[in-house]
């Protein structure tokens, strides 16, 4: 009997050990995995934090592209008013140009016509004057031309008077 009362011995203390070392351990393990819980909340909330407020900074940086492209429109815009208003201008200053140089051609034309119809009436008074004088050297002698010179002479005499 001495066998089954070590062996029962051995079962107790063995237990009783297990029972301690379970309460002992039991309670570390039960803190470690509370911290361990506790831990792994707050990382949850943590990451929930950050998860909102990257869902922030989203919604904020697409606002700011929607301003941009907004932004980018009405430049756009203005630039195509802009260019259009420079055309009209560009446009009214050629046509302006264009009747300015008209004009002056035609002035110009106008000038050279009456300075050929000067010069032409200048030969012709020269061409008259000397086959007048030919005419005259031809066709007068000197008794009537002395008549015609004396006639002149009292013609500008009246005329001073």
């Amino acid at each position: 009997m001495s066998v089954i009362n070590e062996s029962t011995f051995v079962a107790v203390g063995f237990t009783l050990f297990v029972i301690l070392v379970w309460r002992k351990a039991g309670s570390a393990i039960g803190t470690m995995l509370d911290e361990r819980t506790a831990k792994i909340e707050s990382d949850l909330a943590e990451a929930q934090a950050l998860r909102e407020e990257a869902a922030a900074e989203l919604q904020k940086f697409q606002r700011l592209a929607r301003e941009a492209a907004d932004e980018a429109k009405t430049i756009l815009a203005n630039a195509e008013a802009t260019a259009e208003r420079i055309t009209k201008t560009a446009e009214a200053k050629a046509e302006a140009s264009i009747a300015r140089r008209e004009k002056q051609a035609a002035m110009k034309i106008e000038a050279a016509e009456a300075a050929v119809i000067a010069d032409l009436r200048a030969q012709s008074a020269s061409l008259a004057i000397t086959a007048a004088k030919s005419v005259m050297s031809e066709k007068l002698d000197a008794d009537a031309s002395l008549a015609l010179i004396e006639d002149s002479v009292k013609q500008l005499d009246s005329l001073k008077a």
